[in-house]
C-alpha cells in the first residue's frame, strides 16, 4: 500500500480527501497536518512517503515552501488548492499532479491512477475490447466489448459489470480502477458514487432519476450534479429558432 499523507490548514478539505481514500485501497494515510510547520518537522524526521496531498495557501508556511523542504522525502507530491493561479508555482517545485477545489472523486482517483496505475485484473487487449476474471465462474476469464457494458457497479470488495444481454460479471475491482480503465473512453460517465454508465444506455432522465437499459436506476449523487448538468447541457438537442412572442 501507498504510504499517503495529507497536508491543509482545512480540517473540512482533509476530512474530503479522507473519504476518497476510503474507496481506493492502495492508498494508506500515515497522517494528516493541518499545521505546516509541525508536517516540516515530523515528516523530515521520518521515512519517506509514497505521495503527500499538499494544499498550498496556509497560515506561517505556503504549500510552495513546504514543497522545496520536503521534495526529497516524498515520491508524488500532489498540490490541493482553490486558486489556479498557483498552478506555476507548483510545476517550479516539480509537483507531480495539481487538484483545484473542490475536488471530484472522479478527478482524484483518475490523478492517483494515472501517478501508481493500479495491478488490475482488467488488461486492455485494444481499443474497444478488455479481459476480466468473473469471480462467479471460477475466475474464468472473459473477453468483453467496452461497446456492450451498460454499467460499472460498485459493490463491497468488487465491481459488477452490467453487460447489454443481461449478463453480470462480478469482478475483484474497485470503482477507483475502473476510472482508470475508462479514462480515455468519453462515453462512460460517473454521475453516482457507485456506478459508472455507459451514457449510450440511457433510456430517460426524470429529474435526478437516470434509467438504463436492465432495469438499472440510480439517483445523481450531490457530489456529481455539476458534471451531470455539464452532461446534459452538452447533450440536450437545443432549437435555434427565436421566440416571437410579439402579439
Amino acid at each position: 500500500m501507498l504510504r499517503t499523507i495529507i497536508i491543509d490548514d482545512e480540517q473540512f478539505s482533509i476530512d474530503s480527501i479522507l473519504s476518497y481514500i476510503e474507496l481506493l485501497p492502495q492508498l494508506n494515510v500515515i497522517a494528516t497536518y493541518r499545521n505546516p510547520v509541525e508536517a516540516l518537522s515530523c515528516i523530515k524526521s521520518s521515512d519517506q512517503a509514497d505521495i503527500i496531498f499538499l494544499d498550498i495557501d496556509m497560515p506561517n508556511l505556503s504549500g510552495i515552501e513546504l514543497a522545496k523542504a520536503l521534495r526529497d522525502k516524498v515520491g508524488k507530491l500532489v498540490f490541493t488548492t482553490a486558486h489556479s493561479e498557483y498552478a506555476f508555482d507548483a510545476y517550479q517545485v516539480d509537483g507531480d499532479a495539481f487538484l483545484l477545489k473542490p475536488i471530484t472523486f472522479a478527478k482524484f482517483s483518475l490523478t492517483v491512477n494515472k501517478l501508481f496505475p493500479p495491478e488490475k485484473e482488467i488488461n486492455n487487449i485494444s481499443a474497444n475490447h478488455f479481459l476480466v476474471k468473473n469471480k462467479d465462474e471460477n475466475l474464468r476469464i472473459l473477453n468483453v466489448s467496452f461497446e456492450d457494458v451498460v454499467a460499472f457497479e460498485g459493490a463491497t470488495n468488487y465491481v459488477k459489470i452490467h453487460l447489454i444481454d443481461g449478463k453480470v460479471i462480478t469482478a475483484y475491482l474497485t470503482i477507483g480502477d475502473v476510472l482508470g480503465i475508462v479514462a480515455d473512453k468519453p462515453q462512460f460517465q460517473q454521475f453516482h458514487r457507485a456506478f459508472i454508465i455507459s451514457t449510450a444506455y440511457i433510456r430517460y432522465i426524470e429529474g435526478g432519476l437516470v434509467k438504463l437499459n436492465n432495469m438499472l436506476q440510480f439517483n445523481v449523487g450531490e457530489k456529481f450534479k455539476p458534471a451531470f448538468d455539464r452532461y446534459i447541457s452538452n447533450q440536450l438537442l437545443k432549437t435555434t429558432r427565436k421566440n416571437n412572442s410579439k402579439n
